[in-house]
């Protein structure tokens, strides 16, 4: 196959890619403009504690107020909190830069793999006009000479898209980590979106489960997510908890009456579909907490339904599934309903997760079968058969995690679709689970919200490549 038939099957991947590199950059830029105008102001970037008055060594960092504290100043009041929710000062620093390294991965990955589809399409290019030059008259009739004279305009505009795509990639900002201080560095990148989403192909022969579960906690959980900060949302009967990466509870927030059956962090605020648990009653809404104080800022209505039913957050818009009318509902992210997403197939859509960069997931548990929709254009990507699909997520990789109720079985599809492979994991199934409803990762450890049998977690390993 030519790099011109190559080109079609990666050009969507490419300009998601690029999208992806141009959002990073956009959030890097302001991030970067707005600490140059804070110490253009005269804000400080010392090595001493931020607190009026105390000019003891940085200790930690709080993810709230945002100041560089002391040990001791970390012990009063954060503004309307009743504490400080501390990180300590080197381990965030860590934390960024693995942040911002992640991000220079994605910029190498798209320059080496746009580089490639460019020399590869250069010597094909070279190739035919070689081939041309040493035509004969009599040959200029024939089906391959016919063939490379209707290709060459197609592959000419190709290695211009590639070149200009290139170009663009080449010159995607990078930061003089030197430069900054350590607080500076903190300062900007603990601010940006990042998705830090990797888009190379993983084999997933390359990629393990430990052979632990640990039951983080026994209590009845319905899904979770990490938040930049690394913390973990779990949502549950009466609101939602804000943990650390040990499971330890730092914060509860109250929904009373409604369990929270999906929670997702979205640019600084957090999306929750909560489900009224009065008797009979099968009311449901969406509801939108600001951070960081959780503070709820938006809340819409939805059809009934009288079981767990989810939502996902994805290219500005929030998708939630309308069970009864076999349909996806699609709303702006203040509420306004903007369409509906059907399809023939839909029985029993009920599971769903964001798929970053354009996409949401939902599965199917009575057709058994897993569906993208792209956030683009609304349009449906693509499917895939599982055993009785519940919980689903993708992870940094680009690989999606399944829940195969009937066999008990976590399944895992490539990036590319091209692979899949299963997971039986013995310590998992001896806590008893029957459900897996949400699924996230953190710092390599794949987190479970297991419904009645609480919350778990598995170590993950990926091999490096051969």
């Amino acid at each position: 196959m030519g790099v011109a038939e190559e080109w079609e099957e990666v050009e969507h991947k490419n300009s998601e890619q690029m999208s992806q590199l141009k959002r990073q950059v956009s959030s890097l830029t302001d991030a970067l403009s707005k600490m140059t105008t804070n110490k253009a102001k005269g804000s400080s970037s010392s090595a001493d504690c931020q607190t009026d008055g105390c000019n003891r060594p940085i200790d930690w960092y709080c993810r709230y107020c945002k100041g560089f504290i002391c040990t001791r100043c970390s012990k009063k009041p954060c503004g309307d909190e009743a504490q400080h929710q501390s990180e300590d000062f080197e381990e965030m620093y860590k934390l960024c830069t693995n942040k911002y390294k992640e991000y220079l991965d994605g910029k190498n990955s798209a320059v080496s793999g746009l580089t490639q589809q460019q020399k590869k399409l250069q010597e094909e290019l070279a190739s035919d006009i070689k081939r041309m030059s040493d035509v004969t008259p009599e040959q200029l009739a024939s089906p391959e000479i016919i063939k490379i004279t209707a290709d060459l305009p197609r592959k000419q505009k190709l290695l211009q898209d590639i070149s200009k795509q290139l170009t663009e990639a080449e010159a995607f900002q990078s930061v003089d980590i030197k430069s900054m201080s350590q607080q500076e560095f903190i300062t900007v990148f603990d601010k940006l979106d990042f998705d830090g989403y990797v888009f190379a192909v993983t084999d997933l022969d390359r990629i393990t489960l430990g052979e632990k579960c640990e039951v983080i906690s026994d209590k009845k959980c319905y899904d979770l997510d990490v938040i930049p900060s690394g913390q973990i949302l779990i949502g549950k009967k009466d609101g939602f908890d804000i943990c650390d990466k040990n499971g330890k509870v730092l914060r509860s927030v109250k929904v009373n009456g409604f369990s929270i059956t999906t929670v997702q962090y979205y640019k600084s605020k957090i999306y929750t579909l909560a489900k009224d648990y009065t008797k009979d009653s099968k009311k449901r809404k969406v509801m939108v907490f600001e951070m960081p104080n959780y503070t709820e800022s938006a809340s819409w209505s939805l059809p009934d339904f009288g079981y767990i039913s989810m939502l996902a957050v994805n290219n500005d818009k929030v998708y939630v599934v309308d069970c009864d009318a076999k349909k996806v509902k699609v709303y702006s992210l203040t509420g306004k309903q903007i369409s509906d997403f059907s399809h023939s197939g839909f029985i029993d859509p009920i599971y769903m997760s964001s798929c970053p960069p354009d996409g949401v997931l939902v599965t199917d548990w009575q057709t058994g079968l897993v569906y993208k929709i792209n956030c683009m254009n609304d349009q449906l990507a693509w499917e895939f058969k599982v055993n009785e699909p519940r919980g689903v997520f993708c992870d940094k990789l680009g690989n999606i995690w399944v829940w195969a109720r009937k066999s008990k079985e976590l399944v895992l599809r490539s990036s590319d679709g091209k692979q899949t492979k299963s997971f039986s994991h013995p310590e998992l199934l001896k806590t008893g689970v029957d459900f897996i409803t949400g699924f996230s990762m953190s710092e390599g450890e794949l987190w479970l919200a297991a419904y009645s049998k609480g919350v778990m977690r598995i170590e993950m390993n990926v091999a490096p490549a051969k």
